[in-house]
């Protein structure tokens, strides 16, 4: 694949419906998560599995390791939103 090739791909992932909700989902932990910058790009605990995503395209992998990170954050627990987020996005893992 060239690099091209692989922009592209990663353009469309991070804006198809599972893409979408990954960005919804980020941004509605952004008071609950640190950030740190590296090279003028910001970044925090989703980071990786949202650039995984647009690389990959394994939402069943990335749903659970988002899960993870916000249920032992307690982010769950604690925000009705972001839990309705992350059902919608186990929903699109198994939608066909």
């Amino acid at each position: 694949m060239t690099i091209d090739e692989e922009m592209k791909l990663w353009e469309e992932r991070a804006n198809d419906e599972f893409g979408k909700l990954l960005k919804k989902i980020e941004k509605a932990t952004d008071e609950y998560l640190y950030h740190w910058e590296e090279n003028g790009i910001m970044y925090n605990a989703l980071s990786e599995y949202i650039a995984g995503y647009c690389l990959d395209g394994d939402r069943k992998y990335i749903a659970k390791c988002i899960y993870n990170i916000l249920y032992n954050y307690d982010i769950l627990g604690i925000n009705r939103n972001i839990k309705n987020l992350i059902k919608e996005l186990f929903k699109l893992c198994y939608k066909k």
